[in-house]
């Protein structure tokens, strides 16, 4: 039950959006090995004048900021797996998105089994039934 909040320094069209969702659901299934079902991928933009970098404000016409959070249950994925899906993700970011600054961040949160949940049970409850 993964959850990815990606967050731009840009304002999307409606065909960037869906493919971000898109493709997000198909890294975190290929990659990280979560069910698509489940998957919730949230996008947050601003505007660019909302981001800095070296404390300088960000403008329509430079790089675009972005800083993406994925959660997932702790211990369910390799050092492999995620310094993959930190690549493809700046890979898809590029992509979709356009040039990223530098200072792009993608960040893997291990949440412990008994921190989170879903549909109102913790992951631990889930995965031994109780």
């Amino acid at each position: 039950m993964p959850y990815i909040n990606i967050r731009l320094g840009a304002v999307l069209n409606d065909i960037q959006k869906e493919e971000l969702f898109k493709t997000t659901t198909s890294l975190m299934n290929t990659v990280m090995k979560k069910r698509q079902e489940v998957t919730v991928v949230h996008i947050q933009e601003s505007e660019a004048s909302q981001w800095s970098t070296n404390s300088e404000q960000l403008s329509s016409n430079v790089p675009i900021g972005a800083y993406v959070d994925i959660k997932v249950t702790k211990g369910t994925n390799t050092p492999e797996e995620k310094k993959e899906m930190i690549a493809k993700t700046i890979k898809m970011l590029q992509d979709i998105v356009g040039t990223m600054q530098e200072a792009c961040y993608v960040v893997i949160d291990d949440i412990s089994a008994d921190s989170w949940g879903y549909n109102g049970k913790t992951q631990a409850m889930r995965v031994n039934k109780t």
